[in-house]
């Protein structure tokens, strides 16, 4: 199995003298022949307007041999207000992700003028994530979704509760410190032009770092579900807020709140997601480490994990990645401008 970069050699830690957890995490397993895994965003974007025959569209592309190894559906709203039905899916191999991109359902669903007029946007954000780039953390081993759901084993891992352990999670930082290969594309003005009834592809710096958080309350007790939504839902929340509002400052392209449904959509699974977006592994530390936004995030979770005496049934986790050169590109199709990249497109 692959082994994280705390395993292998690396000149220095950043775990503290003497650290000691006072709790278990686990990550997953990868097995050794795992290279890479793909993750692919895929949103229908409305105004208030009927969405359902384009969203039964999107569904069925994701049915048959090549389709998603994992894959999930929820509910965000856009800087602009908008609303879009995401669609979350993995694969465990770019080739099985490049076979789905060119069956004809999705094909022929991409390549559609008709999708340049009318009041819904299309759009897809896609990841190439190689393994010794990736790391992942949850709070206990009934992970459910994305990459546990493929590889569905779990190991417990001492890399955790301090600074930098993150970082150490992810093999390939035992080498490499994976700067951002662009550090002034974020800080170029807004981009200007018009994106509805335009179809805009942008591909993204090498080394943007990628997170995905998991907050899945559905197994919980009601005292520790009310302490959750009462007590740490609201300080994460006003952490993506911050990232949202202040995103050249944090160097953050944003950060996607997610309610999470069943596959028709019409079923609340009582669990969230946040998908974001920075500039490097160094700008997200930076957040995470000295923000009070996050800070305030940390010590919620510890006061939850202390207030339930370490049996807590609200699971918690997170994959982090950072991509290198070319392996994370985005497409939107009449979309807001605020949607996604669109605000760094500029043509180039």
């Amino acid at each position: 199995m692959n082994k994280s970069a705390t395993q292998g050699d690396r000149a220095a830690s950043l775990r503290p003298a003497g650290h000691v957890n006072h709790y278990a995490t686990w990550e997953v397993a990868t097995p050794a022949h795992r290279t890479h895994y793909v993750r692919c965003l895929v949103g229908v974007e409305s105004s208030g307007a009927d969405a359902s025959a384009l969203l039964e569209r999107v569904i069925n592309t994701f049915a048959g041999a090549v389709g998603p190894a994992s894959l999930g559906r929820g509910i965000a709203t856009g800087p602009g207000g908008e609303r879009s039905d995401i669609f979350y899916a993995y694969w465990n191999s770019p080739a099985h992700y490049a076979a789905w991109l060119t069956t004809p359902q999705v094909a022929s669903l991409w390549a559609a003028d008709a999708l340049l007029e009318g009041p819904l946007g299309l759009w897809r954000e896609s990841m190439v994530i190689p393994v010794e780039r990736n790391e992942t953390n949850y709070s206990n081993d009934a992970a459910y979704d994305g990459m546990a759901q493929i590889d569905k084993q779990m190991r417990k891992t001492d890399v955790h509760g301090y600074w930098g352990s993150a970082r150490e999670r992810i093999p390939a930082s035992a080498h490499d410190t994976m700067p951002s290969a662009a550090p002034d594309f974020m800080r170029r003005p807004p981009a200007a032009t018009e994106t509805r009834g335009r179809r805009v592809r942008i591909t993204l710096p090498g080394n943007t770092c990628v997170i995905r958080s998991f907050q899945d309350w559905s197994q919980a007790q009601a005292a520790e579900v009310d302490w959750y939504l009462g007590n740490v839902e609201p300080v994460l929340r006003i952490g993506l807020d911050y990232l949202n509002d202040n995103r050249t400052e944090a160097r953050c392209y944003g950060m996607r709140y997610i309610r999470e449904y069943d596959m028709s959509g019409a079923v609340d699974l009582n669990r969230t997601s946040t998908f974001g977006y920075f500039e490097s592994l160094q700008t997200l530390e930076r957040w995470t480490h000295t923000h009070p936004t996050h800070l305030n995030i940390f010590q919620a979770a510890i006061s939850m994990v202390q207030r339930f005496q370490g049996e807590v049934a609200v699971k918690l986790g997170h994959e982090v990645s950072v991509l290198p050169e070319g392996m994370l590109s985005a497409e939107y199709i009449n979309c807001a401008r605020s949607t996604g990249f669109l605000p760094w497109s500029h043509g180039d």
